[in-house]
C-alpha cells in the first residue's frame, strides 16, 4: 500500500493526548460508497470530503482507527487540515509514479 506520513503543525487531542504524527493512503471507491451512507455526506459537500478523510488516515499518532471519525477530524485546526491537504497531493504524485506516468500530476 502507498502512503504518505507526516506530522500535524498543532495535532489533535484525544484521550487527554496531542496526536501528531500521521498517515494517509489513496482514496478507494469503497471509501466513497461508505461515505454516501451517511446522510449529512449525502447533502453536505464538505462533511463528504472529511468522511473520505476519516476513511483514508492508516494512523493519526495513537488513536485507534475506529474512532477517526468525521466527527473527531472537526476538531482539527485549519493548519493541520492544509498539511494533510498537502500530503494528499504529495501522494497523488508518488501514484502517479507508481503507475509510471510524468509528472503530470
Amino acid at each position: 500500500m502507498i502512503t504518505e506520513k507526516g506530522q500535524l503543525p498543532v495535532g489533535l487531542e484525544f484521550a487527554g493526548k496531542c496526536h501528531r504524527d500521521y498517515e494517509i493512503r489513496g482514496q478507494k471507491l469503497k471509501d466513497s460508497i461508505d461515505a454516501l451512507e451517511d446522510e449529512r455526506a449525502r447533502k453536505n459537500d464538505a462533511y463528504f470530503g472529511v468522511c473520505l478523510l476519516a476513511k483514508q488516515i492508516v494512523k493519526l499518532g495513537e488513536i485507534p482507527c475506529d474512532a477517526i471519525t468525521p466527527e473527531l477530524l472537526g476538531e482539527l485546526y485549519d493548519e493541520d487540515v492544509r498539511e494533510l491537504s498537502q500530503a494528499k497531493e504529495r501522494l497523488a504524485k508518488k501514484l502517479a509514479a507508481f503507475r509510471g506516468e510524468d509528472d503530470g500530476v
